[in-house]
């Protein structure tokens, strides 16, 4: 039962998300999706957050928009981040894998290509 329960709160959860960044300037979607990468591209306007969530795979983010991030973690902490155009980054730390969310919080549009290496 509680396998059944958490499922449906997880299914819940996700199922929430495309409305949730419909209303808030957030948008995510996926590029490519196979057995050894998932490819997402992430736009986030103006003070945009994404949900939060944990990034369990290591991954390459480039950068088509710079701008300003700030992630939110669980604990409160809160790290920013500066990123210019054509930046390119690998993500691979402990504290990358911890659910956070991220909030643009330039004046601009951001757009993000993110590979999740599987």
């Amino acid at each position: 039962m509680q396998k059944l329960f958490f499922s449906l709160v997880v299914w819940l959860a996700f199922a929430g998300i495309p409305a949730f960044a419909a209303d808030n300037g957030y948008d995510s979607k996926k590029v490519i999706d196979n057995d050894r990468v998932r490819v997402m591209r992430v736009t986030l306007q103006p003070g945009a957050e994404s949900p939060r969530v944990a990034r369990e795979l290591d991954r390459v983010v480039h950068v088509f928009k710079g701008g300003s991030i700030v992630r939110n973690y669980e604990d409160g902490r809160q790290v920013k981040y500066t990123y210019k155009t054509g930046d390119i980054v690998y993500v691979d730390s402990p504290d990358d894998k911890l659910p956070y969310s991220i909030k643009n919080i330039g004046k601009s549009q951001m757009i993000l290509q993110v590979t999740f290496l599987k």
